[in-house]
């Protein structure tokens, strides 16, 4: 599942990785289908613990959105991965808790992934 947005005239691609949606009152981690495929035990191991604590993070504040995405991660077109907090949390979030448990933890989550096969897929996919 990838993405895409025009800028200056070229698309711009990026890949999904993962995100945490609101939905039925609680907080969901969706993965991107290709990822979960060819994840291995290790990883979920690695992971389990950093989306279960970001999900009862996200879940004090999802209320306070409008749009069910709280917070998802992306594989630019450079190769860099980008973690995003929704803008309407992130208004009412500290900055403590935003940037050192949020997206810290966000972005290990998406370190993990990098270090995966699957990344090295999208990588030769001309997303480097």
């Amino acid at each position: 599942m990838s993405s895409h947005i025009i800028c200056k005239g070229r698309a711009v691609y990026r890949i999904f990785l993962y995100r945490f949606d609101a939905k039925e009152n609680s907080v969901h981690f969706f993965l991107n289908e290709q990822i979960a495929a060819d994840m291995l035990p290790q990883y979920d191991v690695l992971l389990r613990p950093l989306v279960t604590s970001l999900a009862e993070t996200l879940q004090l504040y999802y209320s306070r959105s409008q749009h069910a995405t709280l917070l998802k991660s992306n594989i630019q077109e450079n190769g860099k991965i980008e973690v995003i907090l929704s803008q309407e949390l992130a208004q009412y979030i500290d900055g403590y808790t935003k940037d050192h448990i949020i997206l810290k933890n966000g972005k290990r989550i998406a370190d993990i992934f990098s270090l995966s096969k699957i990344y090295k897929y999208f990588k030769s996919m001309g997303v480097t």
